[in-house]
């Protein structure tokens, strides 16, 4: 794999501030940002462009871990005042424009459907978006441009600590790297870890972008004293398990992932699993 060169600009000096997000040799530009610091977001020029935005925060009907709202204007900053004040969920904002405005409708509207399309493909966030619009017709050298603006843009959301576009288990890898060898990818895997108690037995991988909890993995059928959050998780992958369930156990339905902090991800993977709280990480290596 080829390595790139990505220039990230602390607009205001922190490392959570304002972070303008730039590739070289690409037109394209990344704007992201907490939701706190919108009022100097909003004066960027970045925002008052044609593109696409990403509103992302924690799921407050619980039914991810994550929520997030995908949109396309031809003026970023109008549709983002609105939505300061008419949704409440979100908590970092991301603004995907060009540095010569180049971007027409017909170009965001194919970029939205396709990062909705990604959205829903790799469920790790739940969709506030009321429809789910297909990409407009594009001819053929658009679509390769769209497309080669997506395999730029898509690597700097994983920079910035997003994952909602990777699918669980899978390294993010550009359209134009699709026949890089094997062993490239596979360097992506971290060292298995397993666990196993009298009611429980999972493997896993503690990986960059988040710790994964392999399908096939079984839980314990009874829950006890868990944190809100991971309640709400495990209640859904039973409710998705429930056809293989026994009296005791239930069996992970599909690969999952774990995006909190590093220090706590192998315990939230655990507490999950076996259905109560876990005071340490609870996996091993063998």
């Amino acid at each position: 794999m080829r390595g790139v060169t990505i220039r990230i600009f602390l607009v205001d000096g922190t490392p959570q501030g304002l972070r303008l997000v730039e590739r070289m040799s690409w037109t394209g530009s990344f704007l992201a940002f907490a939701r706190a610091d919108y009022p100097n977001a909003r004066a960027r020029p970045e925002v008052s462009r044609t593109g696409v935005y990403v509103l992302l925060g924690p799921d407050p009907e619980g039914r991810g871990t994550q929520r997030v709202y995908i949109g396309e204007t031809d003026d970023i900053r109008v549709r983002l005042d609105a939505h300061q004040k008419e949704k409440d969920f979100w908590t970092h904002g991301y603004v995907l424009t060009t540095k010569d405005d180049s971007l027409n409708k017909a170009h965001i509207r194919y970029l939205e459907a396709r990062l909705l399309a990604l959205a829903v493909a790799a469920d790790n966030a739940s969709l506030d978006n009321g429809t789910t619009p297909g990409p407009l017709g594009l001819s053929e050298p658009e679509i390769a441009e769209m497309e080669t603006y997506l395999d730029n843009v898509l690597p700097l959301f994983a920079l910035v600590g997003v994952n909602i576009f990777e699918p669980a288990g899978e390294p993010v890898i550009a359209a134009t790297d699709a026949a890089m060898p094997l062993e490239f990818a596979a360097s992506e895997r971290a060292v298995r870890l397993y666990l196993k108690t009298q009611l429980t037995q999972a493997e896993g991988e503690d990986r960059s972008r988040g710790f994964l909890v392999f399908e096939g993995a079984l839980g314990r059928g009874e829950k006890k004293l868990m944190v809100p959050g991971y309640e709400q998780l495990r209640d859904r992958l039973v409710q998705e398990a429930s056809s293989s369930m026994s009296v005791n156990m239930y069996g992970l339905p599909r690969t999952i992932s774990s995006t909190r902090l590093p220090q706590q991800r192998a315990s939230s993977a655990g507490a999950t699993r076996m259905g109560a709280s876990s005071g340490g990480t609870g996996m091993g290596a063998h």
